[in-house]
């Protein structure tokens, strides 16, 4: 039924619900799951990669994710779950940020050169 509400709603949809109703291990995996798919993807698809990342999950919402996992640990509730999940979206955030480094130098130096 999950891939079925992915469909429907889409994967931004899906992510605001699921940390809207507390559902944070859900909300984690569904994020990381599609960063590790963006990720993989080829160099060549650099603007497809940044349309992506920019437009499906909202920084905020990404912000309220990591703020309800502060807020569950600090109650003591899940909290080894909570840190796990943290520090798999602590360490998936640094790839990512990391990644889009690299494809913007890659596409600025690039573009560099065909105006050159």
């Amino acid at each position: 039924m999950e891939n079925s509400l992915i469909l429907f709603i889409g994967p931004p949809a899906l992510f605001q619900l699921y940390v809207d109703y507390g559902r944070l291990t859900e909300a984690t995996n569904l994020l990381l799951e599609y960063m590790k798919s963006f990720a993989s993807s080829k160099p060549a698809d650099v603007l497809k990669r940044k349309k992506v990342s920019g437009v499906w999950f909202p920084y905020t919402t990404m912000e309220r994710l990591w703020w309800e996992l502060e807020k569950s640990m600090n109650s003591g509730w899940m909290l080894e779950q909570c840190q796990k999940l943290k520090e798999q979206l602590h360490q998936a955030l640094l790839k990512h940020l990391k990644l889009l480094k690299v494809d913007s130098d890659d596409f600025l130096c690039n573009w560099m050169k065909e105006i050159e």
